[in-house]
């Protein structure tokens, strides 16, 4: 087995299982290598038979680095991608609202990456998906390392299925709190330490410092200038680290930079043979305080409501809680628009097995 990350300890000692369900949290400039150091504990993961799940990173893709890695050749790799995005891969892909508990037990490898989004929003409200998904783990066969390489994504996510602030803070701090209940363990990285809110950093078991740059260290962590030397927190090289455990130990750290990671510039896209192609952006129905718009996913429950089930449309007015006018003036713009042009953009967009379909059956009952 290859060895663990290289630790020298300054102050106290500690030993990082990777049997356990921990959380890092890595700190530095951009370019520092935050990235590289959690995909290296991605590893060690994976060699003491977890999983790992690639929720976040930036928009070039460079959580697809893994479908090139080692790994890829004796390891189950899933793809997860959002509404309305074609991906072609020799790995499986699944849209990301089909994905399941039970994938983290057949799959070693789950990514969700960016550019199998049409956009930041989609992402993110899909990123809020999953994570709820893993709320409902009460019970595990392996861990899954769980790694998000900006940690205030973790708060937009949140953001995107509450208009609440607060609310969306303590769930994502109540999803750090309870991840070892639920198997998880938890990569997150930030260029700035405030950055996250204090109750999600009190929660890390490790805090690993890379490079901070000409800003140095944020006043709560500048006690750690009489353990080390100014000029090396400033500058340290890629694969150097800095190690604060739980327990206030302090180590000096080297870390295997992944001969696999996704370099500047790199068509990761091309690299590892994924070719991507985009639909229409599905509209979401938005609270307007008053009343509430209506979506092109609930246009097409609707018309499937309609058509499959046969119901009355005061019956469709109580299972959907809408009005009934709301809900006939939705079939009839399906109706005008297939015959108008032939499908209805609003099904079409929404992925709708009617899009080309008159209503015409609910029409006649109603």
């Amino acid at each position: 087995m290859k060895p663990q990350l290289k630790i020298k300890w300054i102050r106290g000692h500690d030993t990082i299982d990777y049997t356990k369900p921990n959380v890092y949290f890595a700190l530095g400039t951009r370019g520092s290598g935050k990235s590289s150091l959690l995909e290296d504990i991605g590893e060690q993961y994976l060699r003491n038979g977890s999983g790992v799940f690639d929720l976040f990173g930036s928009r070039d893709g460079e959580g697809l680095a893994w479908l090139r890695s080692p790994w890829a050749k004796d390891k189950n790799i899933l793809l997860l991608r959002g509404e309305n995005v074609d991906v072609q891969s020799s790995f499986p892909v699944k849209l990301a609202d089909q994905a399941s508990l039970a994938d983290f037990d057949k799959y070693d490898i789950v990514i969700s990456t960016s550019p199998f989004y049409i956009n930041v929003d989609q992402e993110f409200s899909y990123a809020a998906k999953l994570t709820d998904l893993l709320y409902k783990r009460l019970h595990y066969t392996r861990l899954v390392y769980l790694l998000a390489r900006e940690a205030a994504n973790f708060y937009y996510s949140r953001l995107k299925v509450s208009d609440n602030q607060i609310y969306a803070k303590s769930m994502m701090a109540y999803l750090i709190r309870e991840a070892r209940h639920m198997g998880i363990a938890l990569g997150l990285d930030s260029i700035r330490f405030y950055a996250i809110d204090i109750d999600i950093r009190h929660l890390t078991d490790y805090l690993l410092l890379k490079s901070q740059g000409v800003q140095g260290l944020s006043r709560d962590l500048k006690w750690l200038y009489s353990y080390v030397q100014a000029g090396l927190i400033r500058q340290m090289k890629q694969n150097q680290f800095l190690v604060l455990s739980r327990n206030g130990a302090i180590g000096y750290g080297i870390s295997d930079f992944p001969a696999w990671h996704k370099i500047e510039k790199e068509d990761i896209l091309n690299e590892v043979g994924c070719k991507v192609s985009y639909g229409e952006m599905i509209e979401m129905g938005q609270n307007k305080g008053t009343f509430r718009t209506v979506g092109d996913l609930e246009h097409c429950n609707f018309i499937r409501l309609y058509i499959e089930e046969n119901l009355s449309m005061e019956k469709i007015r109580v299972k959907v809680d809408r009005s009934a006018k709301t809900i006939h003036d939705h079939i009839m713009l399906h109706n005008n628009a297939v015959a108008r042009t032939g499908f209805c953009s609003a099904c079409k967009r929404g992925n709708g097995k009617y899009f080309n379909q008159r209503a015409e059956r609910i029409l006649l009952t109603a």
